[in-house]
């Protein structure tokens, strides 16, 4: 068996021979799930706020409009055009839930980056005053 480190350092052998170190895997995996921006509730650092911003900026149009899958034989012949059908009967009903979404989410961007530069100026200015006053 090849011996294939990963990013918490535990080889496979070590593996197999039970001496698994739970909490180093742990933060491993966290670590892993930080970088791969999956983890909302994670510290965000610079790269993960970047990563937070391009991800809502990617998900904030909703709309009710979403590709039908199709499903292979019979029920996927008759489903899918019933599906279609059924998505345009409802989409009166459900297009102006999806524009309220869209306005909210686009408010609230607008309004995380004007905290943000609002953040950004006053922590300017704290350390403008602290380099001006003599300690």
């Amino acid at each position: 068996m090849p011996d294939e480190t990963t990013d918490g350092d535990v080889s496979a052998e070590t593996v197999a021979a039970g001496e698994v170190d739970v909490t180093a895997l742990f933060e491993a995996l966290r670590d892993e799930v930080r970088r791969s921006g999956a983890d909302p509730g994670g510290a965000l650092a610079s790269d993960g706020r970047r990563a937070a911003r391009e991800e809502a900026e990617r998900l904030w149009p909703v709309s009710a409009e979403r590709p039908l899958r199709l499903r292979p034989g019979v029920r996927g012949g008759v489903g899918t055009p019933v599906k279609g059908v059924l998505r345009k009967l409802m989409r009166w009903y459900v297009e102006p839930l999806a524009y309220d979404q869209r306005s909210f989410n686009a408010a609230t961007l607008r309004l995380i980056d004007d905290l943000e530069e609002r953040v950004a100026r006053l922590e300017a200015e704290l350390r403008r005053a602290d380099g001006a006053e003599p300690r």
